[in-house]
Formats: structure tokens, sequence, C-alpha cells
């Protein structure tokens, strides 16, 4: 693989992670973000400095920052991270997920399994499984970023490693389950269901569609 297509693995061509404050390193490969996640969590011992409404469910090992707030109705199901200035709203957190600083969710969203960064949004009626989200990201209402198979019959748990394809080149994931990558300030429209494996750069231009995959270089403008 050239150095070229190579960067499209590497967490640095989608976020600029070094203005993100969270209290564990990042890798440097793309893949490798769920995992960390997954380690840093597990470790992790339930902290509740911030605000938490009574009427909020908050499960297991859950970290809420100073500064954040977890809203009646909101369900966090541990380990979880919830970042400074944070909002979580009458949705799910749940299962190794970090809602990175100023990040918002809100009304029956469900986020499981994924790192978003900074002041990004996912309001109203999202599913985002087991991605990565960077900073300054709008995910629109009713939009998903599915992360199972679904060219074979469903198994849960899964079991069939998740490929992208890069440069022509068949990349595995190393992973059973893998939603998107979302770089820094995407806005992604509305009712947009993103396939598996998905990788959109930073600053990349989303007109509205009903279905989005494959690969999308930075600043690229894409109509389907």
């Amino acid at each position: 693989m050239s150095p070229n297509t190579s960067r499209f693995l590497e967490l640095a061509y989608y976020c600029d992670t070094a203005s993100v404050p969270l209290p564990f390193p990042l890798p440097e490969a793309v893949f490798d973000v769920k995992a960390r996640v997954h380690d840093w969590l597990g470790s992790a011992c339930r902290a509740l400095s911030g605000t938490v409404h009574p009427r909020a469910e908050v499960e297991g090992a859950v970290i809420v920052e100073s500064g954040a707030v977890v809203d009646a109705g909101a369900v966090i199901i541990g380990p979880a991270l919830i970042c400074r200035d944070a909002y979580v709203g009458r949705g799910l957190v749940r299962d190794h997920t970090v809602i990175g600083p100023g990040s918002k969710v809100g009304y029956s969203c469900e986020i499981t399994r994924s790192l978003i960064l900074a002041e990004t949004r996912a309001m109203h009626f999202v599913f985002v499984g087991d991605s990565v989200v960077g900073s300054h990201v709008n995910i629109g209402s009713s939009s998903v970023l599915s992360n199972l198979r679904v060219d074979r019959p469903v198994v849960e748990p899964a079991v069939d490693e998740l490929f992208v394809t890069v440069g022509g080149t068949k990349v595995g994931t190393g992973q059973t389950k893998f939603g998107a990558v979302l770089g820094d300030r995407v806005q992604l429209p509305a009712l947009t269901s993103v396939a598996p494996g998905t990788l959109v750069g930073p600053d990349v231009t989303l007109y509205p569609t009903d279905q989005l995959g494959g690969l999308y270089p930075t600043e690229a403008r894409v109509r389907m």
C-alpha cells in the first residue's frame, strides 16, 4: 500500500485530536481506536462530578466530568465517559463509549462502543454503532451509522470480520462490528444510512442521500 493510500488508515487524517482534552492517549491507527477506548474504560471507576438529573439512569462505571449534564430520561450504561461540558438528553449511551467535550446527544439517540470527539451533535433519532466521529460534526436527524454486515445471515455475536477497501486494497478492520469514521466538520444530512466500514475525511460536503458507503477523501463533494 502506497504512502498516499495508507494515510486513510491514520486517525490524524480524519481528526485533529491534539486539541481535544481526553484523559487517555489515542492510537495512531484509526482501527485501533475502539480497542484503546475499551481498554481505558475497562479500568475506569464510577465518578459523577457533573450534573446528573435524579430521573436519569446511570449504571456501572460511568464518569461524568465537571460541567457535563445528564438530563432527565437519559440512560447511560457503563463503562462510559461523558466529558466536560457534554450533554446527554433522553438518549442511550452504553458499552465503552466516550462523549467528548461539549458534544451533545439528544432525544431517542443511541451511541454504543463509539468515540465522539468535541462539539459534535447527534440530537434526534440517531444510532451510532462502533464508530469514530470527529469534532464539530452534526449527525442529522434519523441517521444511522450501522455496524454489522448484512450480506449474509446475521449472527449475534457477530463472527465475520469487517473489511474496507482503500486504494483498491481490501483492509481488515480487526473487528466484527465496525461502523464509520466521520472526520472533523462533516455535516451528515438527515435520514442518511451509513454502511459499515464507511470512511469520510474531514470537511467533506455530503449532499442529501439515503445511503452512504465507501471512502470519501478530505474536502470531497458527494452527490449520490
